[in-house]
């Protein structure tokens, strides 16, 4: 899905490279809403890394991982802080925080529960496999965020205004050097329902996410990841992305996302609607 590599895009592709504690974005974590930012979907990645990187106990399950972007997350310089809030013996909830300049510019929940075997209701899933799909090169190509990601599009997607659907895989690196987890790559991909889901024209009304929610129903499987988005908004200047996460065994996770609702920086440019 990406380009061959060159010097100057190296494969793997990779939104990080690392220097200590310090986390340094490439050119591929650009905003797509502002070239100076980092786009949400690497901003998760890396806080969904952190969390990975904390000791965790492993008879814990990750029920829960929830982002709030707190504006503008500098395409610069970052590091993390961990902090446990809970350590209980039946759930515990761990935070960590994205910092720029010793200033917290974004800040991760995981809340995870004691694993144990209990009756199991799934979601129904029948969703096509990403099998009978072809891949297709999303549009920015691959010097942005989608340069680390192959797209296998089901209905709908980004530049179409509706519901969307798409086989997602990650062919990159959150962090040079670290092959990313499936939970890394399922946050990742929590961003991407804003975009997917779209029901505004980006030029006429721009839809940035303010946060992120994902909850697991268990553990992502496979190389394929699901993304089924759509967007309700009231006409009162923010909105909700309903996501839907499933792998080639089912449905694996719900999220949502708070959409801030603003102005396009092209309307003035689009012809009136008739």
């Amino acid at each position: 899905m990406s380009s061959d590599p060159t010097p100057e895009h190296p494969w793997p592709p990779c939104y990080y490279e690392r220097d200590g504690d310090i986390f340094l974005p490439t050119g591929l974590a650009r905003s797509p809403w502002d070239r100076q930012a980092i786009a949400g979907g690497p901003v998760s990645a890396l806080l969904a890394t952190g969390s990975e990187d904390a000791d965790l106990d492993a008879a814990f399950e990750i029920a829960r991982f929830s982002v709030d972007i707190f504006g503008k997350v500098p395409h610069a310089p970052l590091h993390m802080v961990r902090e446990v809030l809970r350590d209980g013996r039946q759930t515990k909830l761990h935070c960590v925080t994205l910092m720029a300049d010793e200033k917290p510019v974004a800040q991760a929940h995981i809340l995870r529960v004691r694993r144990l075997e209990t009756p199991a209701f799934p979601l129904a899933s029948d969703y096509p496999p990403p099998g009978d799909f072809a891949s297709v090169q999303p549009e920015g190509g691959s010097f942005t965020m989608a340069g680390a990601i192959e797209y296998r599009p089901v209905s709908g997607g980004p530049g179409r205004a509706g519901p969307g659907v798409a086989w997602l895989a990650m062919r990159g690196e959150v962090v040079k050097g670290k092959t990313p987890s499936n939970f890394v790559k399922a946050c990742t991909f929590a961003d991407f329902g804003n975009g997917f889901g779209a029901v505004t024209d980006a030029r006429e009304w721009s839809f940035a996410n303010l946060d992120i929610t994902v909850q697991f129903l268990r553990m992502p499987v496979g190389d394929w990841f699901l993304l089924d988005a759509d967007t309700n908004m009231a006409g009162n200047g923010h909105g909700t992305a309903r996501n839907v996460f499933a792998d080639e065994r089912g449905v694996y996770a719900r999220g949502f996302q708070t959409i801030f609702v603003a102005p396009g920086h092209l309307s003035k440019e689009l012809p009136p609607r008739s």
